[in-house]
């Protein structure tokens, strides 16, 4: 399995690529700075179709490509938090307006019927998926994230979307979240990194990840805050002969985790 963490300066795109040639994408966030998208991206690297595509977060950053991704590359099957509906959506985003990337996704979610199709071969990899419910825990988009564990021999990755720290203690209520999290290699950090995303119940029965990844862009809404944080509460791995604790795109640029027959890495600038 391969993982590749997009630069989308404060959002959210990460291609997983599975031993069997199978590919999805969790969110669909673009670069306004460079320019970079994942619906230029992945066609350019011969990617035409995935298996799944994941929301974790329904805001515009974690979509903002998404209007045009799905002109351009078939999307199999769109995993998100089950309980909010594109009606749920519209509403939630009428106040402050809804962007093209979001808008795409409620149009998707109300086109696509009948369920997941089937359960594809993804090379030995499966995903857990947990949410908070609308609106009977939260009524806002960032408690409402889905929180996507990937599993595959000698890897656990969390994809947290935006949780903030009532929703990670909303969910840590339940035993089969704690289990799930136990053993988790790599987390993603929780809204770009910023305080609000910072939960120490997930921390207090002594698991700390392997590796911390941030998703960010320059000093912008105290995600550089955090880092010592997490540091504190994650193992590290040699990097380029140094222990790195916390990896960030805004300093280490795009991030690849990978597994091999001799075990998982992780690489930056790839």
């Amino acid at each position: 399995m391969e993982i590749r963490i997009f630069d989308v300066e404060h959002g959210g795109c990460a291609l997983v690529s599975t031993d069997n040639h199978k590919h999805f994408l969790i969110d669909a966030g673009h670069n306004s700075t460079t320019g970079w998208r994942p619906s230029i991206y992945l066609p350019q690297m011969g990617i035409h179709s995935l298996e799944r595509l994941i929301i974790t977060n329904m805001d515009e950053d974690h979509a903002s490509d998404l209007h045009h991704l799905r002109n351009r590359v078939s999307i199999e099957a769109l995993y998100r938090n089950p309980s909010v509906t594109a009606e749920n959506i519209r509403y939630l985003k009428g106040q402050d307006g809804i962007g093209p990337g979001i808008s795409a996704l409620a149009d998707i979610m109300s086109s696509y019927i009948g369920g997941i199709p089937y359960i594809p071969d993804l090379g030995g990899i499966t995903i857990d998926t947990f949410w908070n419910r609308y609106p009977h825990d939260f009524e806002d988009e960032n408690n409402l994230s889905l929180v996507c564990i990937l599993r595959c021999p000698g890897l656990v990755v969390c994809f947290p979307g935006d949780m903030e720290l009532h929703g990670w203690r909303r969910l840590w209520e339940r035993a089969d979240f704690r289990a799930a999290m136990a053993d988790v290699h790599v987390l993603v950090a929780s809204h770009h990194g910023r305080a609000n995303g910072c939960c120490p119940e997930l921390y207090q029965y002594g698991w700390k990840p392997q590796i911390t990844i941030i998703s960010d862009s320059g000093i912008q809404y105290a995600t550089q805050e955090t880092v010592a944080w997490y540091r504190e509460r994650t193992l590290g791995v040699m990097l380029d002969g140094e222990r790195r604790r916390v990896l960030t795109t805004r300093r280490d640029g795009r991030i690849l985790i990978a597994t091999s027959p001799h075990g998982a890495y992780v690489r930056t600038g790839v």
